[in-house]
């Protein structure tokens, strides 16, 4: 038993040798490259994590960026749009203060044509009733100088007494 004992401890430490010799540098050679490759794996993944992080950082820029140009853009719109709204107000307001006072004007104009007419009227109505008072015509140009005195007093009259506008 004892010889069983030691050839077995040889035979180990014999086959122990042998693998170590001829097969133990194969298979940590393997075991190593193995490791190797499981190490650049696990670095290549921290790498691609880095870039992921990175280009994640980099979309989160560019889209804040572009956000807040479309925010510029949008209140720049906003602001050109209450401009272009406050010069139609000012364009719409001039004319029609335009309006008003070309109306003005033609009520003046219509005004000073009506007063001449019934200026006319007047003094042939006058004309008339003088005549038919007296039963007889005067001489023209005493008719005229009676008129014309008559119708300036009524002028000096209707100079003082100037109707008010209602409206403006």
């Amino acid at each position: 038993m004892l010889a069983q004992i030691v050839t077995t401890v040889l035979g180990f430490f014999l086959l122990v040798l042998l693998l170590r010799k001829f097969f133990w540098g194969t298979i940590l050679g393997l075991l190593d490259d193995r490791r190797r490759r499981i190490e650049e794996g696990f670095s290549n993944i921290a790498r691609s994590k880095e870039e992921l992080s990175r280009l994640q950082e980099d979309y989160q820029k560019r889209l804040s960026q572009i956000e807040e140009e479309a925010r510029s853009r949008i209140q720049q719109a906003a602001l050109e749009g209450k401009r272009l709204a406050l010069e139609i107000q000012e364009q719409a307001r001039a004319q029609g203060q335009a309006v008003i006072a070309k109306s003005k004007e033609t009520i003046e104009l219509e005004l000073a044509k009506a007063r001449i007419v019934l200026r006319d009227q007047l003094a042939n109505m006058t004309l008339e009733a003088v005549e038919r008072i007296l039963h007889k015509k005067l001489d023209e140009p005493t008719d005229r100088q009676i008129v014309d005195a008559a119708l300036e007093s009524l002028d000096k009259e209707a100079s003082t007494y100037k109707p008010t506008a209602s409206a403006s």
